[in-house]
């Protein structure tokens, strides 16, 4: 297995939800998510150069709307290529280009394609059939060609979950959302869905990551991989996650994408930071998760 630490800025809809519409204006700056993107991409060389990482370790999650040119250069810099090939932050699993999907990523031979399913005990049963049918067709599409597919897994809580619980969503997180992601995964194997990589949720501790893991590569699929993804949360949560996914067999690395470049591009929005800075404050984010997956950080409290 090898090792993957991914910079993950594929994101549209929830950048909309920051910063207003593209082309639009926040704070009285040009919103240009073009522009934005192009300020995370040039924080990774500064990553590389502090941290000395190796290249062939290093991926780049980005989309075609506002990141065709990165995407375009990531090949050309040696690194990992991953693209979503679905609609952004759909409860019912869409393609983002519906029958054209296969023109756009054979347009840019991305080396993983990313797609996002979102596990919700509230969603009916007819419409999980259609997400689960979707996705097994991309699926079948993907198997014999050089891409592997990814599978971002992202599990909502419902009311009646949160109710068990005292609606508390850390207890949520750290009680059932652990062996709501195993069944979850076990559920779209028997759909005949077969991820070669689960970018994942963070978990509390070495156990739950092992026992998701375990699902990934149950039945011979010794070569499944899981990453784990950001969340949007905060650089102390990033880190604890990270900090026990390292120690767990069949996690290879992460794929973060707010929590890495967020404050630094509202710094850059809001005029507290200019361009160069924002890009020092990415590529520092990034190298101590690098540092913190690896176990150069010591036990956290």
């Amino acid at each position: 297995m090898s090792t993957l630490y991914m910079l993950a800025f594929d994101h549209r809809a929830s950048l909309t939800k920051m910063f207003g519409e593209h082309g639009g204006t926040y704070q009285g700056r040009p919103v240009d998510y073009s522009a934005l993107k192009r300020v995370i991409w040039e924080s990774l060389p500064l990553a590389i150069e502090a941290r000395g990482l190796q290249r062939s370790t290093l991926g780049v999650l980005v989309d075609e709307e506002y990141g065709a040119d990165v995407a375009r250069e990531v090949a050309g810099a040696g690194l990992v290529l991953a693209m979503p090939a679905e609609r952004s932050l759909q409860r019912v699993f869409e393609l983002e280009y519906g029958d054209q999907f296969d023109v756009h990523i054979e347009a840019f031979d991305p080396d993983h394609v990313k797609v996002l399913a979102i596990a919700d005990e509230t969603l009916p049963a007819d419409l999980l059939a259609v997400s689960m049918s979707r996705l097994r067709q991309l699926s079948e599409w993907v198997s014999p060609r050089r891409q592997r597919l990814m599978l971002e897994l992202l599990v909502l809580p419902s009311a009646a979950q949160l109710e068990r619980i005292g609606g508390d969503r850390e207890r949520f997180d750290t009680e059932l959302r652990p062996q709501i992601m195993v069944d979850t995964i076990r559920a779209y194997q028997q759909a005949g869905i077969e991820a070669d990589i689960w970018k994942v949720e963070g978990l509390a501790t070495v156990d739950q990551y092992q026992a998701v893991a375990a699902q990934a590569r149950a039945d011979g699929r010794d070569d499944v991989e899981c990453i784990v993804l950001g969340r949007g949360a905060d650089d102390e949560q990033i880190l604890r996650w990270l900090h026990a996914a390292g120690q767990a067999d069949g996690f290879t690395g992460f794929a973060i994408g707010r929590s890495t470049w967020a404050p630094s591009l509202k710094g850059l929005m809001t005029g507290r930071l200019d361009p160069e800075q924002a890009r020092a404050e990415i590529a520092g984010r990034f190298v101590s998760y690098v540092d913190t997956f690896e176990g150069r950080t010591g036990d956290l409290p």
